[in-house]
This record gives structure tokens, sequence and C-alpha cells, in this order.
């Protein structure tokens, strides 16, 4: 049974660890990742909404936002009780309360880390919704959540009453338990973030646009790969030691936030191309939400928030552009349509007589492929 408030263990002078801290470290890091968190959520969610195209993957990706600013809050108060410091040298009062604000940010860690893979594994259905890739997607996503779901359970239920930090007062579990679990939750959550970064891959090499653009596309959904190299060197850094938490797991928490603080930056670059057209075309059309379907994606995909439909076919002219809604519209991937014709009909009168007249003009008929 592990007791936070135990003493100290035997230690001598001369082997007794230099009174070092980590935690500026921890705080620096996490701050800095923090910031560009915030910032390309917002973004997202600003572009998201002004084009009327808000869906799972975005309300996901703000749930899992505000989870992780709720988890550096706890660690924030960790800091006040010197965490990052070795055990020897903080009172058993400072230890205990290290002990207890980690843990609530666990909870806060897994929660945020499943909802970030919820709106990832969205945003991929959301570039091709189909029978056969949905069924794949879901089979992944289950057990992502099944394992970080069940790590809260774990941590709810190890010890009685609830919580590991309060000693001899709690009967708990060994703590193996919720550290192997652990292990198996990363070592599950790096596979699917692999699978999902090479789903776009077979998604994208079907279309046909240019070989930059594809490669591109590509490239912005595997950005999670680097979050999940992060995730490597934080099951390699969890020992099944408990005698310096302090220490221990302050360094376990710096490889934690860098991957969830780069995992969602990561999922909000994945559509930085789509917020790029939409400044770049100018943010103030009042008909961008429905009159450009495909240059910023997924119209009528059933993993919009609205379920919003539009049609095959569209027609533009001067006073209202509009791009063809192509197979794959439901993604952030230009796609250049198959069949154009231009042709504009109207009246005119010749000497008393009507003539039709049909002449090559700017009105757009971009029937899908």
């Amino acid at each position: 049974m592990f007791s936070p408030t135990s003493n100290r263990p035997p230690e001598t002078v001369s082997d007794a660890p230099p009174d070092q801290n980590i935690g500026p470290i921890w705080l620096a890091v996490s701050t800095t990742l923090l910031i560009p968190l915030i910032l390309t959520t917002l973004l997202r969610l600003w572009v998201r909404i002004a084009c009327r195209k808000v869906g799972w993957d975005d309300v996901t990706i703000i749930l899992s936002l505000l989870m992780t600013v709720v988890r550096y809050s706890f660690g924030v108060m960790q800091l006040s009780h010197g965490n990052g410091r070795h055990r020897r040298y903080l009172t058993d009062y400072d230890y205990m309360m290290i002990n207890k604000w980690g843990w609530y940010g666990q909870v806060f860690h897994f929660l945020a880390m499943t909802l970030l893979k919820v709106s990832v594994s969205c945003l991929v259905l959301r570039m091709k919704d189909s029978r056969s890739l949905r069924t794949w997607v879901y089979a992944l996503i289950v057990p992502v959540v099944f394992f970080n779901m069940g790590a809260v359970v774990i941590l709810l239920a190890e010890c009685k009453p609830t919580g590991f930090w309060r000693g001899a007062s709690a009967q708990c579990w060994d703590n193996r338990v919720r550290i192997y679990w652990n292990y198996a939750a990363m070592a599950y959550s790096i596979l699917t973030d692999f699978v999902l970064s090479l789903i776009p891959l077979a998604v994208v090499w079907k279309i046909k646009i240019p070989f930059q653009k594809k490669l591109m596309v590509v490239a912005l959904m595997s950005l999670g790969l680097i979050a999940s190299t992060f995730g490597i060197v934080r099951a390699a850094s969890l020992g099944v030691c408990q005698e310096d938490l302090s220490w221990s797991f302050c360094i376990v928490a710096i490889w934690s936030n860098i991957e969830l603080f780069l995992g969602i930056i990561a999922a909000n670059l994945a559509l930085s191309r789509a917020i790029y057209l939409y400044f770049r075309e100018g943010s103030g059309s009042k008909s961008r939400g429905r009159a450009n379907t495909s240059g910023f994606g997924y119209a009528d995909s059933g993993y919009r928030g609205d379920g919003f439909k539009v049609s095959s076919t569209f027609i533009s002219s001067k006073l209202r552009r509009a791009t063809s809604k192509a197979p794959s519209s439901n993604s952030d991937i230009p796609l250049e349509p198959g069949i154009q014709k231009k042709t504009e009909f109207w009246w005119r009168e010749d000497e008393g007589s009507g003539r039709a007249a049909s002449q090559q003009s700017d009105v757009d008929i971009q029937p899908a492929p």
C-alpha cells in the first residue's frame, strides 16, 4: 500500500539527491505550449462558425481544450507546494498536496486525451464518411475511450476513500495496477495515432489533385505523430517506483503536457489550409456559409453539428460565386471540377421581331462528376 506521507526513504548525507527544482521547467514548457494551443483552437472555431461548418470534431476539441486548461491549473497549484523537488526536502503536508492536485490533474489529462482522439477521428470521417471507413475508425476509437476511461475509473476506485494522497487513512491497491494500465493505454494510443495518420494518405491518394497538394494534406494530418513520439518518451519515464513522486511525476508531467498540448495544436493545424483560404478570400463575405462549400470543406458531412445538406450542382455568376460539389467536398482538399461549361441565355429584340441569342458568358454550370 502506498502512503504519500510515509517516512522519507532512508538516505545518508552522501547519497542524498541535490536539492534541485524542475518545477520552473514544467511551467515554462507548459505555458509556452498552452498559448498557441488556445490561439489555434479559437482561430479554428472562429473560422468554422463564420463558415457555418461547426462539427463534432470542433465540439470535442473545445472540450479537450477546457480539460487541458483545468489540468494546467492543477499543475500550477502543485508548484506552490514544491512540485519538481525531491521528496527529501518537502514537508509531509506539501508532499500530500502535490499528490492531491496531481491526482486531479491525471483525471483531467485522461479526459482531455480521450476527447482529442475522438476529435481527430471525427475530422478523418469528415474527409470521407463511407461505411467501411466509419467501421474502421469506430473500431479504433472505442478501445481508446475504453483505456482512457478505464484509467479514470482506476484513479477513482484504487483507494478507499478516493485519492491515493490520503496516506495511512486510505486503503489502496498495488500502484502497479494503475501504472501498467497506463502503459497499455499509452501503447494503444500511439498505435491509433499511427493508423489515423495513414487513413488520410489512402483517401487523398485516390483523388485527382496535384501531387504537392496530396503531400501537404498528408503532412498536415500526420502532425499528430510528432506528439506521439513524446508519448513514447513519457512511457519510458514512467516507472513503478513511488518513493519520490514530487520529482519523478513532475518529469512525467512535462512529457505528458508536451504530448497532449502538441496533439491539440496538431489537430488544429490540420485545418490550416481552410483557415488560410478563409482569410485570403475575405472574411466579410455574408454568403460564405453556403456559397463556398468545398473551399473549406465538410458541407454535408454527417459529422457537421447542424447536419446541413447541399445539392450536388451549383450555378454561380458575378453576383455570387460557388464551387462545384464533388463527392469529396466534405474535405478541405480543393478538387478541380470535371466539366465546366460557360453559357448565358437572354432575349434580344431586333426591329420588332423577337429572336433568341446565345453567347459565351461567365455563368458557370458545374455538375458533379
